[in-house]
């Protein structure tokens, strides 16, 4: 009987061993989707792997041992071998975190300080840095042409925590949006709202914050709008994370805190940027003046033919500019008008623009919403005749299955684009709010040759910010026209008078 009894927890010793060999083998061994990594232009490490799952892999390697060293005791040196893991375990992780409290201490200072209900910049601060338009991982497209050339820039932080290097204590205008107003990757005197003082001759303060969405711009007019006095209120709105459902969700929970804790550590960040270095690509991109038709090296992995007309150029010829976006921008421009009005991104935000407009009017204070695309909004007219509707179904299916036939779906693409700016500029029609739209003298400029947009990032280039500066002005300068009556507004979006207290 002994004897079985023995048998049997050797068998069971056997087959958990297998197991745990076997679910690290299956980490190794199945690739994280490469195609659609690149597409993300998210990094790729060893040429197969996303960053969260070689760290997965390499976090299962010491589990794993631990699993085995535990596995294969006997029943002298069980309870030892137990004492040992957990004592190590422990002294690891408190090591960590004594590590990680002092590392934080030591660490340069916070990108944004966070209030209660918005954030800022640290005030009184001046960075200096160099934006480059490259790829994440450098080679991965089948070419990569060269992006827009590099930038040194200077971003000057008021006493208040924003971009603004003047200090009056009233303003004409004021500015409410998110990287797109606050100017991410350009230098001071190339950010719009400058542009726009200069041209309107008009004052203009700054209270666009990276990272910002409606319900934060609502916070900071109320924070600051009585002590700048404006005429003017100018909101802009980014259609490429502006609407999103995860804007609203609450911040201020406990998972959330530890979540938002663990993501800011130093320690952290520090690995991944380790494990980017050693695993990721090792080549660099090539430079403004270098040929953009350098061959892909072998090393790298060769992308899919749903990566193969990436980056696109507009327009075809000598004077081409090129561009990529990742493939959920572009998927979401793929719902339906209904489907965007019932979602919680679009009703929580029309019940910001509601609220702001309310602050206004009873300041006596104009209200304009200026709508600014994202790059497949703005390209995808553009290259109907370049990208085949093959191409661009494959594309679509690195993230989403259930799509139409690739002759269909060009067609479905092209009437749904519009779909958000459209349901903005009815709601700003219902609402009496002033709206303009960026898109048409932006997609002007890009047809004809102009790099509007950056190669590899979503943001505007110092001409984007030109051209936005331009349009904004000569719509502000000009008086401004009513509404012509409009029908009821779509029940999806009138049912956000009910969620005008933001949570």
């Amino acid at each position: 009987m002994a004897v079985k009894s023995a048998t049997k927890t050797k068998r069971n010793k056997w087959i958990n061993t297998a197991i745990t060999l076997l679910i690290n083998a299956l980490v190794w061994i199945i690739p994280s989707n490469v195609g659609y990594l690149i597409a993300q232009n998210r990094h790729v490490l060893l040429g197969r792997y996303s960053l969260g799952h070689l760290t997965v892999a390499f976090i299962l390697i010491p589990i794993s041992a631990a699993s085995l060293y535990l596995t294969w005791a006997n029943e002298k040196n069980e309870r030892q071998r137990k004492f040992k893991v957990v004592a190590i375990t422990v002294s690891i992780l408190l090591s960590l975190l004594v590590v990680d409290i002092a590392a934080r201490l030591i660490t340069r200072p916070k990108r944004y300080v966070t209030e209660k209900t918005y954030f800022h910049r640290p005030p009184n601060t001046v960075q200096r840095g160099t934006a480059k338009d490259v790829p994440e991982e450098a080679f991965l497209y089948p070419k990569t042409p060269p992006g827009h050339p590099d930038i040194e820039y200077t971003l000057t932080i008021d006493k208040r925590g924003f971009r603004n290097k003047t200090d009056l204590e009233q303003y004409d205008i004021v500015i409410l949006g998110d990287s797109f107003a606050e100017g991410s990757k350009v230098t001071d005197d190339d950010a719009w709202p400058v542009l726009l003082a200069k041209k309107s001759e008009l004052t203009v303060y700054n209270l666009g914050m990276s990272a910002g969405h409606p319900g934060t711009y609502l916070e900071t007019i109320k924070k600051f709008g009585d002590e700048l006095s404006p005429k003017i209120v100018l909101c802009l709105l980014y259609e490429g994370n502006d609407f999103r459902d995860s804007n609203f969700r609450k911040k201020d929970t406990l998972p959330r805190r530890i979540e938002d804790y663990f993501k800011s550590s130093p320690l952290r960040n520090a690995a991944k940027n380790l494990m980017i270095r050693s695993f990721g690509s090792t080549q660099t991109a090539p430079s403004p003046a270098e040929t953009h038709a350098l061959p892909s090296p072998e090393p790298t992995p060769q992308p899919s033919e749903a990566l193969s007309w990436l980056p696109v150029a507009v327009p075809q010829g000598t004077n081409a500019k090129y561009y990529t976006f990742k493939i959920k921008r572009l998927l979401e421009h793929f719902v339906t008008k209904e489907a965007f009005l019932k979602s919680q991104g679009a009703i929580r935000t029309f019940a910001a623009l509601r609220q702001i407009k309310g602050l206004c009017s009873e300041k006596g204070i104009r209200l304009v919403i200026a709508y600014a695309p994202d790059k497949p909004h703005l390209i995808l007219p553009l290259i109907t005749e370049i990208v085949t509707p093959e191409q661009l179904h494959a594309f679509m299916a690195l993230k989403q299955r259930d799509l139409p036939p690739a002759n269909k779906l060009l067609e479905t693409l092209l009437a749904r684009h519009n779909v958000q700016e459209s349901a903005i500029e009815d709601f700003c029609r219902t609402e009496s709010i002033e709206f303009t739209s960026l898109t048409a003298p932006l997609r002007k400029a890009t047809a004809q040759g102009s790099q509007t947009y950056f190669t590899y990032d979503q943001h505007w280039t110092p001409l984007g910010h030109k051209i936005v500066a331009e349009a904004i002005s000569r719509h502000i300068l000009k008086p401004p026209a009513p509404w012509p009556q409009f029908s009821k507004f779509p029940l999806a979006v009138s049912s956000a008078k009910n969620h005008n207290t933001l949570q």
